[in-house]
């Protein structure tokens, strides 16, 4: 995107519109400067300088007029009231010329940042959809804050003398929230735009981090979890090939021999105590026919029985044994691991 700057006295008063410093953030025209804006834009910027300053005079000359009629409008005696609207009929006349001024400047506005909005490319669809979406909200309040405004462009002079003062000044302050609004939604617009390439820099950066986490790492279950957080991420190829390799460098020919200190091997632990157990005691708690193996760990003497090399065979011969609180232990070349990383070895073994 092209840097155009606009001329400083235009974007002081662009700032000094009535409402933007409150309502919008700061940089909102600022930010349209970082656009490239064609020669028939610009004009229109420059236009707006004229009608913003003619507004904020007409506004300034109708608050001198109401702090000379205050006296009349406060006055709770019909007879002063009715004066004092009348004497207002300029101040009523200058704020509807000021609002008329603020409704054509936000208009110019909104069509500004929709021409530069639908001539851009925007990377994130979702942004496209969210960005006419809020064009779509200002085109609303523009139309709202119109409507409003359209009765007053058709009063008389003679009419503005009795044309409650109060009311109108409801109303233009009304009309211009509206327009306001609309610009609220064509900045958000384009800073959807603006701000949509650090955005897509700040994500690459999460994934770089993310994937240098997952090579520190180095496990199948680390790089699978890349490729389910960035399925179309910059490193899910690489990620399947460091998966495929791990896989092929961790096959191993199945150990068919009773040793459970060789290879991968499930056991069933029978019971586990701090104290003990004698072999009489042992016997009423299994009768069957296998070894029992005694062993000490964590503080525990731990019992267990059989050697198995699928999870599956370990299973069937635990529910064969009817035992009471057995569960399935597993190991690899002697080494206690947890079920699940057995099984993974176990899927990679060859016969």
């Amino acid at each position: 995107m092209k840097k155009v700057l606009i001329p400083s006295a235009l974007l002081a008063a662009m700032l000094s519109f009535p409402g933007l410093t409150q309502a919008q953030d700061p940089d909102m025209f600022d930010l349209l400067s970082h656009f490239q804006l064609t020669d028939e834009q610009n004009s229109s910027l420059l236009k707006l300088q004229d009608d913003i300053t003619k507004g904020e005079k007409f506004v300034a000359q109708a608050e001198s007029q109401d702090k000379a009629n205050g006296k009349f409008l406060n006055s709770s005696k019909k007879g002063k009231l009715k004066k004092g609207e009348k004497k207002s009929a300029e101040a009523k006349s200058l704020r509807i010329k000021a609002t008329k001024l603020y409704e054509k400047s936000y208009t110019s506005l909104y069509d500004i940042y929709k021409q530069v909005i639908e001539g851009s490319e925007f990377i994130y669809p979702s942004d496209k959809s969210q960005a006419d979406s809020y064009l779509s909200d200002a085109e609303n309040d523009l139309q709202d804050g119109s409507a409003k405004l359209s009765p007053y462009g058709k009063l008389t002079a003679k009419s503005l003398e009795t044309k409650t003062y109060s009311t109108l000044k409801s109303d233009m302050a009304s009309c211009k929230s509206k327009f306001q609004s609309a610009g609220d939604n064509c900045y958000s617009a384009l800073k959807l735009l603006y701000t949509q390439e650090e955005r897509k820099n700040q994500e690459a950066a999460a994934e770089q981090s993310f994937w240098n986490s997952t090579v520190a790492v180095n496990t199948i279950d680390a790089y699978k979890k890349y490729i389910n957080k960035y399925p179309n991420g910059k490193y899910v190829s690489e990620a399947q090939r460091r998966i495929a390799n791990l896989q092929n460098a961790g096959r191993q020919r199945r150990v068919t021999s009773d040793n459970p200190d060789e290879g991968l091997a499930y056991r069933i632990q029978i019971c586990a105590d701090k104290r003990k157990w004698s072999q009489r005691k042992l016997q009423r708690l299994y009768k069957g026919n296998l070894k029992i193996d005694e062993r000490q760990s964590d503080g525990f003497y731990k019992y267990w029985i059989g050697c198995y090399r699928s999870y599956e065979e370990a299973q069937q011969a635990e529910m064969g044994m009817n035992l009471k609180q057995s569960f399935i232990v597993c190991f690899n070349d002697g080494q206690q691991i947890h079920v699940t990383e057995a099984q993974q070895i176990e899927a990679n073994l060859i016969d």
